[in-house]
């Protein structure tokens, strides 16, 4: 079933509902209306009767006449009933006596007044008091008038019942279709959206910020930025792992190819395994830092902690140690502070390790066993700061060196694949550091982190 339809059903059941209580309430209420009037008509027919009947001789000849008057028109199908203290029946008028039980006259010589039901009649009975005696007076009656109102009224509300529901469904229809436009206009565009142009977004339509169309609209905008983002990663990551995988992988095959055409020497062997060694980690650090730069880009969160970055630092210059062991590396503390607390920062221990390992092992690397100088500084937040003894940057690489495989022209000499410094400026962003450099050609660079 439509959602549409679906919608207009339900809301003309709950319209029907809440008629069909309204009427039946109205139409209760009146015929309970309806039968008090007629009671109270009744009682007062059966007090001139009484009057006629007992007060002749000592009402004024005028006043007798006009309730005499009065009485000689009798209701429709009209007949009243005397009764004596003994509870016998010593007058009837208008027609045949009702039989009217000997404990219903005692009832109403006690309650002075009763209304009650007979023979399918309405019944008024009096307790009624005069010099000649006491009496109980009953009128009886059929309420044609109020019946046949009655029967109008269900009538008229029966038709206005069934015609309400059909225009209140039409009228459901039609709202409607009118509020789910815009939905139907929004899966349209939905529909429209494909891998190939994921950068199209849904228009926001006319409204509040707070109408749930906008909302749904917003929701899912976002998730088709998340999804690009994800895609562009995959994308991004399968072309650059197939550009950069296949010049060592060709490197590879190509030296084995060569070496087995004929048999070599062991000292020839061992070169050869070597080389395959350089290009089997070279190609590892290419996959290492091709994974982690893809799960950044589809996954922008990751756990954030309070961490000490001195005992970050001294963890990672204790495995650079063990990969660099004739590397000449020097701690400066530069800030004068009683307490540690200026060393704690918030972010990820793995990806900021990883920000450190790279730039020493940058700086090692271009620095030919000069020493590099570490420096831990303290203006308004921690600042650290890499130096090195290197060939430095040339004015043309200085826009271009976090670019993603981009390596320096002056640098051929130095391996590497081009993703160190791509990888720590991803990682310092998402974590919202700042990272800065320095660099003088022949005498050395030197980046700084801002933990700002």
């Amino acid at each position: 079933m439509r959602l549409r339809f679906k919608l207009t059903l339900q809301s003309t059941l709950i319209f029907a509902l809440t008629l069909a209580i309204v009427f039946v309430g109205t139409y209760v209420i009146f015929k309970q209306y309806t039968t008090n009037i007629f009671f109270n008509k009744l009682t007062d027919r059966a007090l001139i009767a009484g009057f006629v009947y007992f007060e002749k001789d000592e009402a004024t000849k005028l006043n007798y006449s006009k309730q005499e008057s009065i009485y000689r028109v009798p209701l429709v199908d009209e007949i009243v009933q005397v009764y004596d203290t003994t509870g016998k029946l010593i007058f009837v008028d208008h027609g045949p006596a009702l039989a009217v039980s000997e404990q219903r006259v005692n009832e109403i010589f006690h309650k002075k007044e009763v209304d009650f039901y007979q023979d399918g009649r309405q019944c008024a009975g009096i307790y009624y008091q005069d010099n000649q005696g006491d009496f109980v007076i009953i009128s009886s009656g059929i309420n044609v008038t109020g019946q046949e109102r009655l029967r109008n009224l269900g009538i008229t509300m029966i038709c206005f019942f069934f015609g309400g529901i059909a225009i209140n469904f039409l009228l459901n229809a039609w709202l409607s279709k009118r509020t789910f436009r815009p939905f139907t206009e929004v899966i349209n565009q939905v529909n429209s959206i494909t891998a190939e142009n994921l950068h199209l977004r849904l228009p926001q339509q006319n409204g509040s910020k707070e109408d749930e169309l906008q909302k749904v609209i917003a929701t899912f905008n976002y998730f088709l930025e998340r999804l690009e983002v994800s895609v562009k990663s995959q994308k991004h990551f399968l072309k650059h792992a197939s550009h950069e995988l296949k010049t060592p992988l060709a490197a590879l095959i190509g030296e084995l190819q060569v070496n087995l055409q004929e048999k070599r020497t062991e000292e020839e062997y061992q070169h050869l395994l070597v080389n395959l060694l350089d290009d089997a980690q070279h190609l590892k650090a290419i996959m290492e830092g091709l994974l982690t730069l893809s799960g950044l880009e589809s996954n922008r969160t990751f756990p954030i902690h309070k961490i000490q970055m001195d005992d970050v630092l001294w963890d990672v210059l204790g495995k650079i140690k063990i990969t660099h062991p004739h590397s000449i590396i020097t701690v400066e503390v530069v800030a004068e502070q009683e307490d540690t607390n200026w060393l704690i920062v918030e972010g990820n221990e793995v990806l900021l390790s990883m920000v450190l390992t790279n730039l020493i092992e940058n700086a090692i690397k271009f620095s030919k066993n000069e020493p590099v100088v570490i420096a831990l500084n303290y203006t308004r937040h921690l600042q650290i700061s890499i130096k090195d003894q290197g060939i430095g940057i040339i004015h043309e690489d200085k826009d271009r060196i976090f670019d993603l495989f981009y390596r320096g022209t002056n640098v051929n000499a130095v391996t590497g694949h081009g993703m160190g410094l791509h990888l720590t400026k991803r990682i310092l962003d998402l974590h919202g550091f700042h990272l800065s450099y320095q660099s003088v050609i022949n005498q050395g660079s030197t980046f700084v982190i801002d933990f700002s």
